[in-house]
């Protein structure tokens, strides 16, 4: 008897034990997580990810903004003279790959043969497909171009230096190996010559959730004009980049601003554009144009040994990238009466986030000194303009490739064209809200091409795509208007003990611009030998290290 009750109780416990787990099991599913997410959704969050976590007031207010001169910091100064803080960068390096991961998994959701049916409700399998190569490519070449050396993926190679995020052992997932530059750019041109051609122009990517191409014709343009960009930076030491340059063209670039390919955010404090968020949201009023811009725009030589290109033309774009000191508003007496444009909204104050400001003349735009120490800014930011209103809307478009930018390559390729030149300077001007009249009257003013001219004026033209800008100087070594390690200019108003001038000492040994940022810290935790290698083959984890195709 005793025998059987010891039976029963033990199937009992037993019992009990397996409702327990499968208990657990239905606890530990969350509810608010999907089991399966459409290929259309990833996208979308990757391609949101991307722009959100290489624009915001982190990585490009307190990294690449500074460095390419856009923008100065209004309170703490280390990161304008390149002491960048390792966090940043551990971030910078993360989100760029987690949003890479994303379009990985969509390949590898459209290319398994399980999935063949439910793919087809996604959307067409084919430019599925290529949209996702096509993004692999741009998000890995933001890393790229930062590190150089770095864990690279391609869907159509199986060099087995390419391991990252690849179904190896877990070995090989936690340590990939760093692919050399050269390898990568090859990579990279073949992998958007194949994507374009195996798009079908006749049918659409994501039944839902595409809100980057919208159509098959666009995203076959910015696949050739992607090409063409990395083909033309690296022609200097990838011979076969020439023919990728003629083949890109004849295969269709961008032809007009509706071919620009940027990214929309929501006109809330929901989904808005990273710089919304980071003043109006997290109330951070941190950054404001730099001396060196506004002069380049206002046609102002203020530093010894500086050629202003366009001196004595005032740049239209001025008053839209820009807002005045101060502005005209109305006493309660309906006159016209001079106030401070304000970073706030405000019903007597011009208000960078409503744009309720007007243009003034050049001489209210004012720009903030790059390169001060962090003692210097209370003197300075009363002297000084914010942002122009374009700069900080919600419904900001993060701007991936743009007509502008195609013309003035293709200025380049052929032999600094003026044609090219001047519709590159038109289409930016028109993507600013310039008016036609306006830019016709530039267009007589501005100097014929030539590589400074083409470049000065690409340089402005990427405003506000840090990163981009930031590779075409160090390949170029353009614009001039830069203020460079060891130069002095003049303040905006007093220093703190009455300072006129100050002179740029950089908290990092550098004489130019950086050449690249070092390779993360969190390296040294997972990756350490992988890391270490490609360093020493580029010739050292440092700051004044050159990439490939960094050659003046």
């Amino acid at each position: 008897m005793k025998k059987y009750i010891y039976k029963i109780s033990l199937l009992a416990c037993f019992m009990a034990l397996v409702s327990c787990d499968k208990d657990l099991e239905d606890i530990n599913v969350n509810p608010n997580k999907p089991l399966e997410v459409p290929t259309g959704g990833l996208f979308n969050k990757s391609n949101k990810d991307l722009m959100t976590n290489t624009r915001g007031g982190f990585p490009s207010g307190r990294m690449a903004l500074p460095w390419v001169q856009y923008s100065a910091q209004r309170n703490y100064t280390d990161e304008d003279l390149y002491l960048f803080r390792t966090g940043v960068n551990n971030s910078l390096y993360t989100d760029i790959f987690l949003a890479a991961k994303g379009y990985k998994e969509i390949i590898d959701i459209v290319t398994n043969p399980n999935n063949q049916v439910k793919v087809k409700t996604y959307g067409h399998p084919g430019n599925m497909l290529a949209a996702s190569r096509i993004m692999l490519v741009y998000s890995q070449l933001q890393a790229l171009e930062v590190y150089g050396d770095i864990p690279y993926y391609s869907y159509g190679s199986d060099d087995p230096d390419f391991e990252a995020m690849t179904i190896g052992t877990p070995e090989a997932k936690r340590t990939p190996k760093f692919a050399p530059q050269d390898k990568i750019f090859k990579d990279m041109l073949k992998e958007l010559k194949e994507a374009s051609e195996s798009i079908e122009l006749d049918s659409g990517i994501f039944n839902q959730g595409d809100f980057l191409f919208g159509n098959a014709g666009k995203m076959k343009k910015f696949a050739n004009s992607l090409r063409l960009k990395i083909a033309n930076r690296v022609k200097g030491v990838i011979p076969e980049a020439q023919e990728h340059i003629a083949d890109a063209i004849k295969s269709g670039v961008m032809s007009s601003n509706d071919d620009s390919v940027g990214l929309k955010f929501q006109n809330d404090k929901v989904n808005p554009a990273p710089l919304y968020r980071a003043a109006f949201i997290d109330n951070r009023n941190d950054f404001a144009p730099t001396n060196t811009f506004v002069e380049l725009l206002k046609g102002e030589e203020k530093m010894v040994g500086k050629k202003n290109p366009f001196k004595g033309i005032v740049d239209p774009r001025l008053f839209k990238m820009v807002a005045p000191k101060t502005n005209i508003t109305k006493d309660e007496n309906n006159k016209d009466i001079e106030t401070t444009v304000s970073f706030r909204a405000s019903k007597t104050v011009g208000s960078i986030e409503q744009g309720n400001y007007v243009d003034r003349t050049a001489d209210f735009y004012v720009g903030m000194p790059i390169g001060i120490l962090g003692s210097f800014t209370g003197s300075q930011t009363g002297s000084v303009s914010q942002f122009g209103s374009a700069v900080y809307k919600a419904d900001k478009v993060e701007v991936l490739m743009e007509y502008a930018e195609v013309e003035f390559i293709l200025s380049e390729v052929n032999g600094w064209n003026d044609t090219n030149y001047k519709n590159g300077i038109k289409a930016s001007m028109l993507s600013w809200g310039i008016t036609q009249t306006k830019v016709d009257e530039y267009l007589k003013e501005v100097p014929s091409a030539n590589e400074e001219n083409v470049m000065t004026q690409k340089y402005i033209a990427l405003y506000m795509q840090p990163y981009e800008a930031w590779s075409e100087y160090r390949r170029t070594k353009f614009p001039k208007t830069f203020l460079l390690p060891g130069e002095t200019r003049d303040l905006v108003a007093p220093g703190p003990n009455g300072e006129t001038q100050y002179t740029f000492v950089p908290k990092v040994d550098l004489k130019d611009l950086p050449e690249r940022i070092t390779y993360p810290s969190d390296m040294d935790l997972v990756n350490k030998a992988n890391k270490d290698a490609a360093a020493q083959r580029m010739g050292g984890d440092k700051m004044d290290t050159k990439l490939i195709w960094a050659k003046k």
